[in-house]
């Protein structure tokens, strides 16, 4: 039953939720993983977002794969406000292109941690989040020991 499923949850709560709330939707969706701030979007992300509008994309959820995106992502959410939400995190793996990647990393966190502190009234969420275990991350035992120390 879903009852059973939601007693003792909490409402969701945010200040942005009013901006969300407080004028009549119409049926559409929301982009819940979006990664605005690749360099990908940095010469058309104006029109990347009128196209998401064109197709009914209600809001976006703005989502930073390490702390040198975060700047861009709070941006984005304030010149977009009330479409674009901010989640500021550090992605499990780390570098592009592939042949360049690595496992996150302590040090990745320390450069992140502050910052999100620092936005913390203005996010939505947190995310990216999470360890990678793949093989072509974590090929060896002590790759996987170092990936449970992070």
């Amino acid at each position: 039953r879903s009852s059973d499923l939601t007693s003792g949850c909490k409402p969701l709560t945010h200040p942005r939720m009013e901006l969300l709330s407080s004028t009549a939707v119409p049926l559409g969706f929301v982009d819940c993983h979006c990664h605005l701030s690749d360099s990908d979007f940095e010469h058309d992300t104006d029109a990347v977002l009128e196209e998401a509008k064109k197709v009914k994309v209600l809001a976006i959820l703005a989502v930073a794969e390490h702390a040198g995106q975060f700047q861009t992502i709070m941006q984005l959410s304030q010149r977009y406000l009330g479409y674009v939400f901010p989640c500021l995190g550090v992605h499990p793996v780390q570098g592009v292109p592939p042949e360049e990647q690595r496992s996150v990393t302590m040090k990745d966190l320390e450069d992140a941690l502050p910052l999100i502190e620092s936005y913390r009234d203005q996010l939505f969420a947190i995310g990216e989040v999470g360890l990678d275990f793949t093989p072509r991350i974590a090929s060896t035992d002590d790759h996987k020991e170092d990936r449970k120390s992070t």
